[in-house]
């Protein structure tokens, strides 16, 4: 791949060793670059399939039934029983109506987010800190299955979505500007 385009070598993940960097005996080398490889592609893929499948049915569960698929406010429209629990959760301070609607609609907003790789980076900050919130003041009893998803969303916010990502490929073509 010596004569390979700029384009090509910021997507297959390979980069050439900077003058004066490269080891004893290598000239320009090329080198994997950091993040690239399969098993980076295959854990960003997992944990984003486990957050998509839990936060997707999450929402669908908590929403109404969607009458009309092309209204984005059938989407987002909660049950009764999520109003009342997002009631007791901003504990009068928020009407309860518009809390729960915010909710789903965060949370639908996360799943697609997911599903395309795209700001995957503040999508595992609000993982993250939704399943703090939920650990210290709705649910404190389930600490041993809120900690997995700080750990999901802890990953996202460090790693990414890893190669197979819109993430990805915008922050390689990014480079080549």
């Amino acid at each position: 791949m010596k004569d390979a385009s700029a384009f090509e070598r910021l997507f297959t993940g390979e980069t050439e060793v900077e003058a004066g960097t490269e080891t004893p005996g290598a000239s320009r080398a090329l080198v994997q670059r950091a993040g690239a490889g399969l098993i980076d592609s295959g854990l960003g893929l997992a944990v984003r399939f486990v957050l998509i499948v839990q936060v997707w049915s999450w929402s669908r569960a908590n929403a109404a039934a969607v009458d009309d698929p092309l209204s984005w406010r059938s989407w987002v429209t909660p049950t009764d029983g999520l109003e009342s629990a997002a009631r007791l959760w901003t504990m009068g301070r928020v009407d309860a109506g518009l809390a729960a609607a915010l909710l789903l609609t965060v949370a639908s907003l996360v799943s697609l987010s997911l599903a395309a790789g795209f700001m995957t980076r503040l999508t595992g900050l609000a993982v993250m800190l939704g399943a703090l919130w939920h650990m210290m003041f709705i649910l404190p009893e389930a600490f041993t299955s809120t900690v997995a998803y700080v750990a999901l969303g802890l990953y996202l916010l460090a790693r990414g979505a890893g190669p197979l990502s819109l993430d990805w490929a915008l922050a390689r073509l990014a480079r080549l500007a």
